[in-house]
């Protein structure tokens, strides 16, 4: 198959996007509060989830984008 070396670049990429997530979750929490409680540790992973979403958000319109772009100038 032609398209063998795409997969382990996308599983790649979507890793990638989960360390981003969980950098941009690091400066969102706040520092002053240390309690790992379960209700702290679901506000955590909605908003790396969240974080998540608006990388991939940010991905497919730069996407979309580029492919306008390389079709019209074409």
């Amino acid at each position: 198959m032609k398209n063998d070396k795409k997969v382990p670049q996308i599983f790649l990429m979507l890793f990638c996007i989960f360390l981003l997530s969980i950098i941009f979750t690091a400066f969102d929490m706040s520092f002053s509060d240390v309690n790992s409680t379960p209700y702290n540790l679901g506000y955590a992973i909605g908003v790396a989830a969240g974080n998540m979403l608006k990388i991939l958000a940010t991905l497919a319109i730069v996407k979309m984008v580029y492919v306008k772009m390389k079709a019209v100038s074409e």
